[in-house]
């Protein structure tokens, strides 16, 4: 292990070759720094966004990671009954005797090992291995879901922010008109619009931070089109809670590695009350050079032997952990099932929420184009009245908007039809 770190790590000190890195650092961060200061915009539509989050968010890279090293392991179980091949070479020699070095005195051998595994060791480390695989692609299509609503959430954010931006400038021209009535009102006004504007920008950079953790790049600023955004309409086509093919597909099927994992391990524990049969296969070297002397590889020196060992639970730990294995794992279905519960009582919640959103919604916004037919008299108390009913139904409109959104993506991740028509418009992730 030293020698491997000294061939690593090269000459010199390690002092030195971290100021070196530091240097390549420091000169990375003045490259990024004036890169982020002239990012450009970039517009995105749903499918841009989607494939480029897709192919970079870290989150699912992640997840595709686990999937690569599961479909590994699977391949590995097979791999492991391939002989090993190990060659060694040496040369003993006294120190009186170095300058007289001869060939004779270099012994090398290749030696082979095959292993022999039991029926019931193939089979169990291959299941696991199944069964992880299954556990790898299932979490992997629920980080993708998660990852994609938080998308449409900035999609929705987008538009939320240009609202705002709208209304700002409607307060600024409302408090230029002001200061023809009221001029010391106006200027506080404008003040406040002012004021907004700063908190807008905050926001604004909030939003940008958030689209570039979801998208996994910072090249550029980030704008949105809703061209191709899904349509979740929920409220108008409700989704069908008792279709069980179509309904938390993803999530049951979670569930059910879970328990079978589960099921597996405790039978893998009663297995040990049962005697346990190994095969062992061992050869002479395939070749060995021995003080100028040739040895070659005979199959008459293969030699097998069989061991049965059977481990009888005297002291009762087995039986013990058996007990204990089964008390958590009742534990764990119990979860699970208040887990499922909980979510059926939101479903069955949300969608009777989502109707009363949507008629409150349609209220708001019905009072908020009559406000803005009518306009206000001129006057400091019209004025007033003006911009407090502007105010309180722009911002109810904005809350509800919100709340509507969030709602249909509560019917949005369970819905395997929306997902598989979703994923189809994809690429893979290679």
């Amino acid at each position: 292990m030293a020698s491997a770190l000294l061939l690593a790590g090269g000459c010199g000190s390690p002092e030195r070759k971290v100021a070196g890195q530091m240097n390549n650092l420091r000169a990375l961060w003045q490259t990024n720094l004036t890169e982020q200061t002239v990012l450009a915009e970039k517009v995105l539509d749903w499918p841009s966004a989607f494939q480029l989050m897709h192919d970079r968010n870290l989150k699912l890279r992640q997840a595709a990671t686990e999937i690569t090293n599961a479909q590994e392991s699977v391949t590995q179980v097979y791999k492991d009954l391939i002989p090993t091949l190990n060659l060694r070479a040496g040369a003993t020699k006294r120190f009186v005797d170095f300058g007289h070095f001869a060939p004779n005195d270099v012994t090398f051998s290749a030696d082979s090992f095959f292993n022999v595994p039991g029926v019931a060791n193939f089979g169990a480390r291959l299941y696991a291995a199944q069964l992880y695989l299954l556990r790898a692609k299932a979490a992997y299509q629920l980080s993708e879901r998660e990852q994609a609503i938080e998308l449409y959430r900035l999609f929705f954010t987008a538009e939320e922010l240009r609202d705002q931006e709208r209304r700002v400038q409607m307060q600024r021209a409302t408090a230029t008109a002001m200061q023809q009535v009221d001029p010391f009102t106006g200027k506080l006004r404008e003040t406040e619009v002012e004021t907004h504007d700063l908190s807008l920008s905050r926001d604004v950079k909030t939003f940008q931070d958030r689209a570039c953790e979801i998208l996994g790049s910072r090249e550029a600023m980030w704008m949105f089109s809703t061209n191709g955004l899904p349509d979740l309409r929920y409220q108008e086509i409700p989704l069908p809670l008792d279709d069980t093919n179509r309904i938390a597909q993803v999530q049951l099927k979670l569930v059910a590695v879970e328990l079978e994992f589960a099921r597996a391990q405790l039978f893998g524990l009663k297995l040990q009350y049962w005697p346990e049969l190994n095969i062992f296969v061992s050869g002479p070297p395939i070749y060995q050079r021995s003080f100028g002397t040739d040895v070659f590889w005979d199959a008459r020196q293969l030699q097998a032997s069989a061991d049965l060992f059977w481990n009888i639970d005297t002291r009762g730990n087995l039986t013990r952990t058996i007990h204990q294995v089964k008390r958590q794992q009742d534990l764990q279905r119990e979860r699970y099932k208040q887990e499922s519960l909980t979510l059926m009582n939101r479903l069955v919640f949300t969608q009777h929420l989502i109707q009363n959103v949507q008629k409150q919604l349609h209220r708001v916004e019905d009072q908020l184009a009559v406000l803005l037919l009518v306009p206000p008299a001129q006057n400091y108390t019209a004025f007033e009245k003006y911009i407090y009913d502007y105010r309180s139904l722009t911002q109810q409109q904005l809350q509800l908007k919100r709340d509507l959104s969030e709602l249909n993506t509560v019917f949005w991740f369970v819905d395997e039809d929306a997902w598989r028509n979703q994923n189809q418009n994809a690429t893979p992730n290679t």
